[in-house]
C-alpha cells in the first residue's frame, strides 16, 4: 500500500481537530473581519471545512490528490461551501482567486527546499491574500534537543510512528511508519524537511513584504519559547 494513500485514509483519525484549534480558527477570521480564506498544504479539508462554518469563503489546496478528493467528500457530506483543488504552495498560479487570509498549517511550510524557496513562497502568499497565518512544528526545540523521535500516536486501528534522521545539509529526513492493529502489515515513508527557526521565518517574512502580527506556541495561545511544541505565526502584509 502507498504511504500517502495510507495516511490520507487515516489522516482524521491521526490527527483529529481539536477545541483549541477551532477556537484560535474562529477567533481570528472574526478579529481580523476575514471574508474569504486561501488554505495552502489543507490536507484533508480539516481546516477549511471548519472555517468554512463561519460563513467564510475557503478554498483549499493541496499537492495530494487523494488529500484532494477526501477534503471534496467530506466537504458534500457536511454541506460545506469549503472548495478544493491540488497544487503545490511553490507554485499557486492555479489559483486565480485573491482572498482576505492565507493559511499555511500542519507544518506544511517546512517542506519548502531552504531559504530561497521559502522566500518564494512567502511572496506568493502575498500576493494571494493580505493576512497570513503559519503553523509549524518548533524547530528550534527540536534543533537545540537533537529531538529524534516524536510521540506515539496510537489509536484502536493503528500506531504512527515519527522520526527524524539529521543530515549533514542541514535538513530533516522526517520518517514515518503507520502499523494497523488487525494486521501485521505496515507502511512506511519519508519527507525531507527544511527545519525553520523562528526568527529565520520572521526575517523571511519581512524581507518578502509581511510583518509578524502575533506568535504563540500553540493554540492555546501561551507565549512562544524555545520549548514550546510549535510555532504558531500570524503576519499582514506591509501595505507601501
Amino acid at each position: 500500500m502507498d504511504f500517502y494513500r495510507a495516511l490520507s485514509d487515516h489522516y482524521d483519525e491521526i490527527f483529529p481537530l481539536k477545541g483549541p484549534q477551532k477556537t484560535f480558527l474562529h477567533d481570528y477570521v472574526k478579529r481580523e473581519s476575514l471574508k474569504s480564506v486561501l488554505d495552502i498544504g489543507c490536507g484533508t479539508g480539516t481546516f477549511a471545512i471548519e472555517t468554512s462554518q463561519s460563513g467564510v469563503r475557503v478554498h483549499g489546496v493541496d499537492l495530494s490528490d487523494e488529500m484532494v478528493e477526501i477534503s471534496k467528500k467530506k466537504a458534500h457530506e457536511i454541506g460545506s461551501t469549503a472548495t478544493f483543488s491540488i497544487a503545490d504552495m511553490g507554485d499557486l498560479s492555479s489559483v486565480n482567486e485573491k482572498f482576505d487570509g492565507v493559511f499555511c498549517l500542519g507544518n506544511t511550510l517546512a517542506h519548502v527546499s531552504g531559504e530561497i524557496e521559502l522566500k518564494k513562497v512567502l511572496t506568493q502568499f502575498g500576493e494571494k491574500g493580505t493576512h497570513l497565518l503559519v503553523q509549524t512544528v518548533n524547530y528550534d526545540r527540536i534543533l537545540a534537543k537533537q529531538v529524534k523521535e516524536l510521540p506515539l500516536i496510537k489509536t484502536s486501528h493503528l500506531t504512527f510512528y515519527r522520526n527524524y534522521t539529521y543530515r549533514l545539509d542541514g535538513m530533516l529526513d522526517f520518517n514515518m511508519k503507520i502499523e494497523f492493529s488487525d494486521t501485521s502489515q505496515g507502511v512506511s515513508g519519508t519527507n525531507l524537511l527544511f527545519p525553520i527557526k523562528c526568527d529565520s521565518l520572521k526575517k523571511a517574512l519581512l524581507e518578502t513584504g509581511w510583518e509578524v502580527s502575533g506568535l504563540w506556541g500553540n493554540f492555546d495561545k501561551d507565549v512562544w519559547t524555545e520549548d514550546s511544541p510549535a510555532t504558531v505565526l500570524e503576519a499582514k502584509r506591509i501595505i507601501s
